[in-house]
């Protein structure tokens, strides 16, 4: 699922999940990705590919809750820093972090690598 990525977008919002990318589109008006199952980082390339995106924020449930940290780490971020994207991670502790008032401006972020 893809949301407000438009070709002079310059930061996009990824996640893992269905959920937490609907509730992110139906709160914030930002380019958001949302993924179920993703086996490997071309999807994610491909819907990017006719963008000016060189911020890709990760929004993924704090480790403990999501399964799927290693493999989205090893797979996907992997193939995705030699390409000079600036790669940050948000970590939340669950859905309701969403609706803190400052979600979508004031980042707590941690770099991938």
């Amino acid at each position: 699922m893809t949301s407000n990525l438009e070709e002079n977008s310059g930061d996009v919002i990824i996640t893992d999940n269905f959920i937490l990318g609907n509730l992110i589109r139906e709160n914030y008006d930002t380019p958001l990705i949302a993924f179920q199952n993703i086996s490997n980082s071309y999807i994610i390339l491909r819907a990017i590919e006719k963008t000016n995106v060189k911020n890709i924020i990760f929004v993924i449930r704090l480790s403990q809750a999501n399964e799927n940290l290693d493999y989205i780490i090893n797979r996907i971020l992997r193939n995705l820093i030699p390409l000079n994207y600036n790669i940050d991670i948000k970590y939340i502790d669950n859905y309701k972090d969403i609706f803190e008032e400052k979600f979508n401006v004031n980042y707590t972020l941690n770099k991938a690598a």
